[in-house]
């Protein structure tokens, strides 16, 4: 936890401000679940930060690869680093990326073969992930049929993935990878708040403060279940409220952004991008 508050601080004096790297620091969130729970995903953290701040690109293909090793979350992270990349330069991130998984992983294939996979499945399935479950997709479930939530989901966060490659910031790989790892965990609504670890570092890297949320749902949610508390209710309340506190934080930026170009250069037209 610290070396990524060291690493946030390292790309942030280059390429952005670096008192953001307090919003990791100091947040709460990661005093628990990296310090005290000693979550592995902070590892996967640190190696995503370390990967989104180089500008060599097979070198922050590498540090992905790595990243999505030690926890396959940091995949969402891709398409931000791909973001309006040729096919040359993704390749020079996509092709570093899988060697390092498949040499990480080729130990345990040759051991166990399909074994690797380990309780994977039988995680998804425990955790709510199957059709006819009422623990995911919990926003999703407001309006849509059981049947049809997840495949909505994955189709949701694919094309919020295919908008960032297409139209997010190259220079600014974590705004695309905010984005599309909030959405994704919106989309799911995960009970388990270290999950969103990786959206307190990107948070730090990028300062849209409003994805705060995220995490505080899931820290609501698991509170919530250990209480006992009834997680049919809890679970899109405190989701929907933090997609709200995300909607008003995107609109209340773009309006300050729109009025600060208006006022630099009257007359012109002005977009104003959620990026």
């Amino acid at each position: 936890a610290v070396g990524t508050s060291a690493a946030l601080l390292l790309v942030l004096r280059r390429r952005g401000d670096p008192r953001r790297a307090a919003l990791w620091a100091w947040c709460p969130a990661v005093s628990f679940a990296a310090v005290n729970d000693a979550h592995v995903d902070t590892l996967g953290v640190l190696l995503t930060v370390l990967a989104l701040g180089t500008s060599v690109l097979p070198r922050r293909g590498a540090l992905l690869g790595a990243a999505i090793a030690v926890k396959l979350l940091p995949a969402v992270v891709l398409p931000g680093a791909l973001a309006r990349r040729g096919p040359r330069d993704a390749a020079r991130v996509l092709v570093p990326a899988v060697l390092v998984i498949a040499l990480a992983y080729l130990p345990y294939v040759l051991t166990s073969g399909f074994g690797v996979l380990g309780y994977l499945p039988g995680y998804l399935q425990e955790e709510g992930y199957e059709s006819g479950s009422v623990r995911r997709f919990a926003l999703l479930r407001l309006f849509l049929p059981d049947g049809v939530a997840a495949p909505v989901a994955v189709a949701l966060i694919a094309l919020t993935a295919l908008y960032v490659m297409r139209r997010g910031d190259p220079d600014r790989p974590w705004s695309g990878a905010l984005l599309v790892t909030g959405t994704a965990l919106l989309l799911t609504s995960p009970s388990y708040y270290w999950y969103a670890l990786l959206v307190i570092a990107l948070v730090a890297l990028d300062g849209r403060w409003e994805w705060l949320a995220v995490p505080l749902a899931g820290t609501v949610l698991y509170i919530g279940n250990a209480m006992a508390l009834p997680s049919e209710l809890l679970q899109p309340w405190s989701y929907g409220i933090a997609a709200g506190v995300v909607v008003a934080g995107t609109l209340l930026r773009a309006r300050v952004d729109r009025g600060q170009l208006d006022r630099a250069a009257p007359g012109r037209a002005v977009t104003v991008s959620i990026l």
